[in-house]
């Protein structure tokens, strides 16, 4: 890629945001929050703990890959899928082993509708205070899980909320798998906007072979327990998925993406 993807990507935002007709989101849209994009100082970060990572795919291909993480969840899972069903939308689900031993009937369900799947530890563990022993067997559980369920082993892998260490790059290169985080995050523009202005800043942001961070799971039972409301999630989606193609970029799924360029 050549020239500045800061410039293009703000001469993307205008175009896209006023040919939505949203005007008043173009002063929001130049506001971007810190490591939301790939180039930020998070990126930058997460390449120096963990090399073989991706956060973005360097990419002449217009496409962007939109993932969920935290499912499957009866609350949110279903929506999700309706709503990529209804716009043709594949994605990709980093599933927690044990939500996806819970609700096996939503795991089939997005592997018939023909979305990847990928490792979201066995219980949610934040892992970047873990031993090697404890990570290992975070990410083992998860495969084991999933495999229970007829899903292929994963290669792609996502540390519950990105939390990363050396040790765990070291034991998810060990265990044959790569790290994904993602360059711009739904859920993290929702606690100060609406879920309308939330897919707009989000739109705004991307570019060729950027990675999208959504959850459909909300809820979750064991020793990192969680109670949280993705609803707002999914009315986001549905303008987020227009906007994104009104920039003229579509969707694939990650493992798609990887196969189009280089990984960042």
């Amino acid at each position: 890629m050549t020239g500045d993807p800061g410039s293009s990507a703000r001469v993307r935002r205008r175009s896209l945001l006023a040919g939505a007709g949203a005007a008043c989101l173009l002063a929001l849209a130049e506001w971007e929050p810190g490591g939301s994009r790939p180039e930020g100082a998070r990126a930058k970060h997460l390449e120096r703990v963990d090399p073989h990572a991706v956060t973005w795919v360097q990419t002449s291909d217009p496409v962007v890959a939109l993932t969920f993480d935290d499912g499957p969840d009866p609350a949110y899972t279903p929506d999700v899928l309706a709503i990529l069903d209804e716009f043709g939308v594949p994605a990709t689900f980093f599933m927690i082993g044990r939500a996806a031993t819970a609700h096996p009937r939503l795991v089939a369900q997005v592997r018939r509708a023909g979305h990847a799947i990928g490792n979201h530890t066995a219980d949610h563990l934040w892992l970047d205070g873990r031993s090697g022993d404890e990570v290992a067997a975070q990410i083992r559980g998860g495969d084991t899980a999933l495999g229970a369920l007829g899903v292929p082993t994963p290669s792609l892998f996502r540390p519950p909320r990105g939390l990363t260490s050396p040790m765990v790059a070291a034991q998810t290169t060990a265990l044959g798998k790569r790290t994904c985080f993602w360059g711009t995050s739904i859920e993290g523009d929702l606690p100060h906007h609406s879920p309308e202005v939330t897919a707009a800043l989000n739109a705004a942001r991307l570019r060729p072979g950027s990675i999208i961070l959504g959850h459909d799971g909300g809820h979750l039972d064991g020793p990192n327990p969680q109670r949280i409301d993705r609803s707002r999630t999914v009315r986001a989606l549905p303008d987020l998925i227009r906007l994104t193609r009104l920039g003229g970029f579509e969707f694939v799924t990650l493992p798609d993406l990887l196969s189009r360029g280089i990984a960042h």
